[in-house]
């Protein structure tokens, strides 16, 4: 249905005004010229009956034969037909194409925006990762040099040990000298007990708190080896604590390089998943580039149009011309 009021004075002058610039007069064309108002089907019947009327007034003005009139005029509207049916049918399939095209253009650019923020979401956990592998790194670093020191307090506190076993091992065996000079005592003792009896008990009295002495002396001992002893059993406890500690920051440690080659495969098929989307760019600008050239072979048809137009009004000139000197003579000789 035509808007504002389509009529065939407003096709007509459209027409003229296009005629006038050398432009075909087109449906497409005349629409424009009208600001892109009415429906095709309308201007298309105001364009025929347009050009059936100029058809005869060119019978009532020129005096043709109704053969030829007949003839040029079925030829001029066939072949005014075929060529906008032929513009028509390109258009549509290239406003078809071009819709297509731009409809795949917005999926790939929407799909080419979210592998962008996907990549910076995997870039940006890729460095948290290797910030925290840093971290662990340092971690295990100072752990390991926590380690030595421990190593070496333990060498240490050894050394200790076996001092204070060496010095238990010399109080062991004076004891036993200590002992066995007791023994020795008491059998010189039991041989003059009659005659040093009081000298003999103040000998046993000295032996017996020399003796204790020694005694107690070795209790002590005892006691700091025990301490000892403790004391390298806890240091055991604590390396075999950083121990364990350490190899739990390993296994992290694992865990994070095997994530990070996990990226750096997603990351390659990104890249992959990128390159396909710029060889489909390229096929778009294929395509585009086919479209520029459909839109050349469209305004060749209609200069084509135009062409065989101007050659068909020529030629309906040369017939009235050849009509009217025909008509002179005879005229002529009737006056004779």
């Amino acid at each position: 249905m035509a808007r504002g009021g389509i009529t065939q004075p407003l096709v007509e002058d459209a027409r003229k005004r296009l005629l006038a610039r050398s432009v075909h007069p087109s449906i497409d064309a005349i629409r424009a010229e009208l600001g892109n108002t009415g429906s095709k089907t309308t201007i298309s019947s105001h364009l025929k009956a347009i050009e059936a009327r100029e058809s005869t007034r060119l019978d009532d003005e020129a005096h043709l034969s109704k053969h030829v009139t007949e003839l040029v005029g079925q030829l001029t509207r066939q072949l005014r037909q075929d060529a906008q049916e032929t513009i028509e049918q390109a258009e549509q399939r290239h406003d078809t194409e071009v819709a297509s095209l731009r409809k795949a253009l917005a999926a790939h650019t929407a799909e080419t925006k979210q592998q962008q923020e996907r990549n910076e979401v995997l870039a940006q956990e890729r460095d948290d990762l290797q910030a925290e592998v840093t971290g662990l790194r340092d971690t295990l670093s100072n752990l390991q040099g926590e380690g030595r020191a421990q190593a070496q307090r333990i060498d240490g506190l050894t050394e200790q040990v076996q001092d204070k076993q060496r010095r238990v091992d010399s109080l062991e065996e004076k004891h036993e000298h200590a002992r066995q000079a007791l023994e020795h005592y008491r059998v010189s003792v039991k041989e003059q007990r009659e005659q040093d009896q009081r000298r003999h008990e103040q000998q046993i009295q000295q032996v017996q708190e020399e003796q204790r002495h020694l005694q107690e002396a070795l209790a002590i001992k005892r006691d700091e080896q025990t301490q000892a002893t403790r004391e390298i059993t806890r240091v055991f406890t604590e390396v075999t604590e950083a121990r364990k500690h350490s190899d739990q920051v390993n296994q992290k440690l694992g865990e994070r390089e095997r994530e990070n080659r996990r990226l750096a495969d997603k990351t390659v098929r990104l890249e992959q998943q990128a390159v396909m989307l710029r060889q489909r760019k390229a096929a778009f600008e294929k395509q585009q580039h086919v479209n520029e050239q459909l839109k050349g072979k469209v305004q060749q048809l209609e200069i084509e149009l135009s062409v065989k137009t101007d050659l068909l009004d020529r030629l309906s000139a040369g017939n009235d011309s050849d009509e009217t000197k025909t008509v002179v003579p005879q005229c002529t000789r009737q006056d004779l």
